[in-house]
């Protein structure tokens, strides 16, 4: 039997994933199988090379370095730009433990929704620096605000059209149980409707209609997932954390109020850990990786202006 880990996107909702991971590696625990969507891409890429606290230093920094916002669309006239969130955190603010990442035993999969024909593919990469970074890129491409990425002849956006909370992927990959890590505090809140822009969607994407099609049925998609997870939940087979607090916008920048809810992921985390563990027993457990003093050591303290609280 195995369990998986899913982790559901959101944007800057991101750092309540943050916080709970930051909590399960400080008690050495790791799951064989973990799948991102979107922003939960990024929460899986620093989950599964060990580095707690990156995450969130990645997602509330400073606004001299963020790579969304107003000094973005000045400087390369785009809200978002994921170049530099792929393409140069990883290697120069928030440096990227690639060999700790291509070395790990775990399966790591990322979500994306294929512009050509509408569905969901699922990557993986262990060994191309580029690669990997281009797939993490395609998964977090947020549409109407970002360009399709370009993997192997194809082009992929968020792959959170296709598939929010992709439950059976993860079980058509051996996964008996999951861990489903929410970022929005109630399921019954569907995810942006993309069918409120069918005009503009059906513009910039005419060459894409199945693509098209794909936003306009994510949230009829999305009812079908929580009615999954719920089942599930009822089974005993799915562990569901999400905010017990109100969230933040997906594109929050008060930096205050993007740690208070990284806080709520790692405390809430912390109140469950117990819980968790129960779940676990007598069933799969999650691969335990004992930690050194009770707990994974962090990177260095960031900057008062984006403090991680890990107590």
């Amino acid at each position: 039997m195995k369990t998986g880990l899913i982790l559901e996107g959101g944007a800057v909702r991101g750092i309540f994933t943050a916080g709970v991971l930051d909590r399960l590696m400080e008690n050495g625990i790791y799951y064989p199988y973990v799948v991102g969507v979107s922003a939960g891409g990024g929460n899986a890429m620093s989950y599964v090379s060990r580095q707690i606290g990156r995450t969130a230093r990645q997602i509330n920094a400073p606004k001299s370095e963020s790579y969304f916002g107003f000094r973005q669309f000045v400087e390369v006239h785009k809200i978002i730009n994921l170049d530099k969130m792929a393409f140069e955190y990883p290697y120069k603010q928030f440096p990227f433990d690639f060999d700790t990442y291509f070395s790990s035993d775990i399966d790591v999969e990322y979500a994306c929704t294929c512009c050509e024909t509408g569905k969901a593919e699922f990557f993986s990469e262990k060994s191309d620096h580029q690669r990997l970074l281009t797939i993490v890129k395609a998964t977090c491409s947020v549409p109407m605000l970002c360009d399709p990425v370009e993997i192997e002849g194809k082009h992929y956006l968020d792959g959170s059209i296709a598939d929010s909370i992709p439950i059976e992927h993860a079980m058509e990959m051996g996964c008996d149980k999951v861990v489903i890590v929410l970022t929005k505090p109630d399921t019954n809140v569907p995810p942006t409707n993309y069918s409120k822009f069918k005009q503009v969607i059906g513009h910039m994407y005419k060459n894409y209609p199945e693509f098209v099609e794909a936003c306009m049925t994510r949230v009829e998609r999305y009812w079908q997932t929580v009615s999954l997870m719920e089942k599930l939940q009822a089974e005993g087979k799915a562990f569901v954390i999400r905010p017990q607090i109100p969230t933040i916008s997906k594109f929050e920048q008060d930096s205050t109020k993007i740690m208070e809810l990284y806080r709520h992921g790692y405390t809430l985390m912390d109140k469950r850990l117990m819980e968790l563990v129960e779940w676990n027993a007598g069933n799969t457990a999650p691969i335990s990786v004992p930690a050194e003093n009770g707990g994974i050591a962090a990177e260095e303290p960031v900057s008062s202006e984006q403090e991680v609280m890990l107590a």
